[in-house]
């Protein structure tokens, strides 16, 4: 019985580090998972960046060729730009030295916006179709435009980018007073379909692996963890399973009256294998005044059901009790 309790008590930290293994295996799966979704949806949204810069430029040209816009540069670098329209002469200066082409296209931009500004839904059409080149596919995909701080919702729609992926805002103009966003709802298969194979794959087979381990680990405790008032009782030769209330002697089974195995089970339990008649009545029959003729008349069926192993014997002790004893009498 002692080996028994010790080993249970032996597996304890053994089943507690096996569990903090487990937990741990979940907890840098489920971070391995975010940081690759995370790094994927950069990605995406990178591709979604450079799509707008192209829509951006297509939009630019096709609203351009609407109207004439005359311009010269001013210096051989270009650090501002002469606008004419109309009537109206405008000087425009930028901070840093800026490709003429560039530059061009922004001041062009600026006078556009007051005169043939974007359309968000047709830009939403450029937009969609470039981006759909790099073979990603949104559920539904919008364009936010802002000039002097209104802002226009391309098919009038200002609440779904709430919940969807963004581009960072992106000035269009000159004097930064136009700008553009664009936005997609993208189900998370998009997401895991562009990552890489091989991360992908790694992902998979950690997967499979933790898994495996974790559910070889749940089943064990369902056939170790006996508890322990049903893990059977020794006394040599001598088992007492208390799950099944049998007796079994030399491996063999043996008879015996569910009161005689309790009895039985006491004197296993007991200090040296003594008990009076106050320890039997206290446990048997604690509200009985006078038990004797219960006690004697149950050891006797007791020593009768184990009357044929000799060597395992209940002998009485005088004005003491009884005792279990095992003899070195050969049965």
């Amino acid at each position: 019985m002692q080996l028994l309790t010790r080993a249970k008590d032996m597996k304890k930290p053994t089943n507690l580090f096996n569990s903090g293994f487990i937990t741990v295996g979940w907890i840098v799966f489920i971070l391995l998972c975010y940081t690759t979704f995370k790094d994927e949806k950069a990605n995406v949204l990178k591709k979604m960046k450079d799509s707008l810069q192209e829509t951006t430029n297509i939009d630019y040209q096709e609203r351009l060729n609407k109207i004439l816009i005359s311009y010269r540069p001013l210096g051989r670098k270009i650090k501002g730009i002469q606008i004419k329209c109309a009537d109206s002469i405008e000087t425009i200066y930028f901070e840093d030295s800026t490709h003429e082409s560039l530059a061009t296209q922004l001041a062009n931009q600026y006078v556009m916006a007051q005169t043939n500004s974007v359309k968000p839904d047709h830009f939403n059409k450029i937009f969609r179709k470039e981006w759909e080149k790099n073979g990603i596919f949104a559920a539904k995909t919008g364009i936010i435009y802002c000039h002097n701080k209104k802002k226009v919702f391309s098919d009038n729609d200002s609440i779904s980018f709430q919940s969807a992926l963004v581009t960072p805002v992106q000035m269009i103009d000159a004097r930064q007073t136009a700008s553009v966003q664009a936005w997609a709802m993208i189900h998370w298969t998009e997401i895991v379909k562009h990552t890489v194979p091989k991360v992908l794959w790694s992902i998979i087979a950690y997967f499979i692996v933790l898994l495996w381990v974790s559910l070889s680990f749940l089943k064990k405790p369902l056939k170790k963890d006996i508890p322990e008032s049903h893990l059977p009782k020794q006394f040599g030769k001598m088992t007492l399973k208390l799950e099944s209330k049998k007796l079994y002697i030399n491996d063999q089974p043996c008879p015996i009256a569910p009161t005689d195995f309790k009895l039985l089970a006491l004197f296993i339990n007991a200090p040296e294998h003594f008990l009076t008649k106050e320890d039997i009545k206290n446990v048997l029959w604690p509200k009985e005044d006078k038990p004797d003729n219960k006690i004697h008349c149950h050891i006797s069926t007791l020593k009768s059901s184990i009357k044929n192993f000799p060597k395992y014997q209940i002998i009485t002790e005088p004005g003491k009790g009884y005792r279990l004893i095992l003899s070195q009498t050969n049965e």
